[in-house]
């Protein structure tokens, strides 16, 4: 059945892809024929506009998509630390990429699905993915990621080291090329262009679009900006480029251990995860082996509950491992316009924003005010009532699967029991040839008593089954053979014509589903914790650019707003609109600032920088920069300690829980749960 639900798919998928092409293909003859009308041409577009084209509209479709999503950010990274493009060129060429995998994934896919069509190969094939891109991630992105910051560590070193003798920027870069390693050397030759420009600044902001880490774009900002404005010297603090450069460096060695230290707490725990999922199999295999009679509970609708519960928890576990070891660096925003597919659903279906209206909290209570707020603070584009239709779809979403879990189990406990041969008990051996042969006969006829029950309009009482049996036994009703076959044929017939949906089973789907009604709310409070840790780091991320910039000449509010809106991404956009009002009112654009933005920290800042136009310099304004600096530089290393060993303990649990799950659900349990129906069975027969 299975197997030809697959194919019936497949069929379904290839006839609708085959009209796609041609519709695409006629729409493309329709606009070449239009354009040859137009133009008077017979050539069309050139295949690498065309391609440029899809690409362009490609990469913005994939932005929203959630699990390709994840994939292209990895391929971007990767070449934007290996190669240095234009924003163009590099979209470009992330999905030149995105498109081959996509590729050679669906024509593998369809191939292994066409040769063997099944449910357990779409599992291992989506199995397969989920590890293969596992693996890339780490050898591609990660690894590279941490090469390129020590390499950047180690030169901007060397970069001190020769300005420190030429007391040139240009020339202290270009000396340090020669000793940048091979990542980061693609990177120090563009800086070494942008210096050596004729218009730097523009240069500059182009590259800012690609540079991999913030840490770059500070360092060739800091390094345009002295080249620009020249250095300055302190009797008692030195070269402002100097200690710029220091504190990135004190950054990248915080980096570098805190990722060190992470690789190092989560080694080889995302492989323990998934590796219940390969030992499943044989498991069950030995199990069988050893014990025959589990045969039945694997077969069982407990048994596929026990099986697709080792499989999800072995999954989720390497997911959230995954999902730990990922450092975020945000140097780069790729975060597109969301596709808000909720007013679309309003749209179409009227009724439902009334019910979702009527399911949200009224306005102007404090649970309404509670949940714009969250909305807010986690910087998503919702309205209440979206959130509502999250809360109900969410919640439909799981009873849907459930319900499908629990009646697919039944279906497949009640063809284990009409097809089953081996019914051995725990307590006694193995079954010789001759005896299977004969359970196997036993089963045949079962069967075919069970198929005859199922084609009769009237259910015939028990003596009637009696009698029935006995007649195709050609044996009196009375005989002790005639006696345990109606027990086992009426056993059997229990289980397959209870097959169906329990209330209970429903029961227990309502109130799974309700708990996931809250699974929306909890989403974003998720992303709200997370959003409020990007906004301290990046505050302190402000603090050590304001702290360079404060020393040199010319400093002004304005300039420094401009620079803290190039490197900021939490803030960006309040800032910008701050620096598109600041000329119409330099006081009140602040006060906006502040206001727009609930988090203290950034307040403060912003207050300083109103104290800037009042009556204070900038040097006086940001006089305590340094301590506040260190505190954050504290604070953070702090957060690192503890998110380390929290890490570390989640992992551990995370490693060692599939294990225990396939040990106990799928090994244990079934051994008991089998031991305990035979000791029934047999305490039944004695009495």
């Amino acid at each position: 059945m299975m197997n030809m639900l697959a194919q019936y798919i497949i069929v379904v998928a290839l006839i609708i892809t085959i009209l796609y092409v041609v519709n695409q293909y006629y729409k493309y003859s329709r606009a070449k024929r239009k354009r040859q009308e137009t133009i008077g041409s017979g050539k069309g577009l050139p295949f690498p506009r065309i391609l440029n084209k899809y690409t362009q509209k490609g990469y913005n479709v994939i932005l929203r998509i959630p699990i390709l999503r994840t994939v292209l950010i990895k391929v971007r990274k990767k070449l934007e630390t290996l190669s240095v493009y234009d924003e163009y060129t590099l979209r470009r060429e992330v999905m030149k990429i995105i498109f081959s995998i996509i590729a050679l994934f669906s024509v593998g896919c369809l191939f292994l699905v066409i040769i063997r069509p099944s449910w357990l190969v779409i599992f291992w094939i989506l199995l397969g993915i989920l590890l293969l891109s596992g693996i890339l991630i780490d050898f591609f992105v990660y690894r590279v990621e941490n090469r390129l910051l020590k390499q950047l560590k180690n030169f901007i070193i060397r970069v001190t080291f020769n300005y420190q003798q030429t007391k040139s920027v240009d020339e202290a870069v270009f000396d340090s090329i020669q000793y940048a390693g091979p990542e980061m050397k693609v990177h120090a030759e563009r800086i070494n262009k942008i210096l050596n420009a004729l218009h730097s600044e523009k240069e500059l902001a182009a590259y800012e679009e690609v540079a991999p880490s913030r840490y770059l774009r500070v360092f060739a900002s800091l390094a345009v900006l002295v080249k620009d404005r020249g250095d300055n010297f302190d009797e008692e603090k030195g070269s402002s480029f100097v200690r710029g450069v220091t504190s990135i460096n004190k950054e990248l060695n915080d980096e570098i251990l805190y990722r060190s230290k992470l690789s190092y707490a989560l080694r080889s725990i995302s492989a323990l995860a998934l590796i219940p999922i390969f030992l499943a199999l044989p498991t069950k295999h030995w199990s069988i082996s050893q014990f025959p009679t589990t045969e039945s509970f694997y077969g069982s609708r407990i048994g596929f509950l026990a099986e697709i519960a080792v499989y999800a928890i072995s999954v989720a576990c390497y997911l959230i491992v995954r999902k730990m070891r990922e450092i975020n660096d945000n140097s780069t925003e790729f975060k597109p316009k969301r596709i808000r597919w909720e007013r679309w659903l309003f749209k179409k279906i009227p009724l439902l924003e009334k019910f979702c209206k009527a399911l949200s909290p009224q306005e102007f209570t404090k649970k309404y005010h509670e949940r714009q707020q969250l909305i807010k603070e986690a910087n998503e584009n919702l309205e209440v009532k979206e959130l509502t239709l999250q809360q109900v779809l969410s919640c439909l979403a799981v009873f849907i699967v459930l319900v499908s879990a629990f009646t697919l189990a039944h279906v497949r406990e009640a063809n284990t029991v009409l097809n089953q041969v081996a019914t051995q008990s725990i307590f006694t051996s193995q079954l010789t040839e001759k005896e299977l042969q004969s359970v196997a006969e036993m089963n045949e006829f079962d069967k075919s008593v069970i198929e005859d029950l199922k084609e009769m309009k009237k259910l015939p009482t028990d003596e009637e089954l009696r009698e029935l049996i006995a007649d195709q036994l050609n044996l009196d009703s009375r005989d002790l053979e005639v006696t345990n076959t109606y027990k086992r044929i009426t056993g059997k017939w229990t289980i397959i014509s209870n097959s169906f949906l329990q209330w209970w089973e429903v029961l227990i789907a309502i109130v799974i589903a309700f708990t996931s009604y809250l699974i929306p709310v909890q989403v974003l409070k998720v992303k709200r914790n997370a959003r409020l840790k990007l906004m301290e780091r990046e505050v302190y991320q402000l603090l050590v650019l304001i702290s360079i910039l404060r020393d040199f000449e010319g400093m002004s509010v304005s300039i420094i707003l401009n620079w803290l809106q190039r490197f900021s991404l939490v803030f960006k956009k309040s800032i910008t609109i701050a620096i598109e009002e600041f000329d119409s009112g330099q006081e009140m654009a602040l006060v906006k600032l502040s206001e727009n933005n609930t988090f203290e920290p950034f307040q403060q800042i912003v207050e300083r920088l109103r104290l800037t136009i009042i009556r204070l310099s900038i040097k006086e304004a940001f006089t305590d920069i340094e301590m506040e600096r260190e505190f954050y530089l504290e604070q953070r290393r702090e957060d690192q300690k503890r998110s380390l060993e929290k890490k570390s303990q989640i992992g551990e649990f995370l490693g060692l829980g599939p294990l225990v799950c396939l040990t106990f659900i799928y090994l244990i349990f079934p051994i008991i749960y089998i031991g305990v129906n035979e000791s029934k069975n047999m305490i039944n027969m004695f009495t």
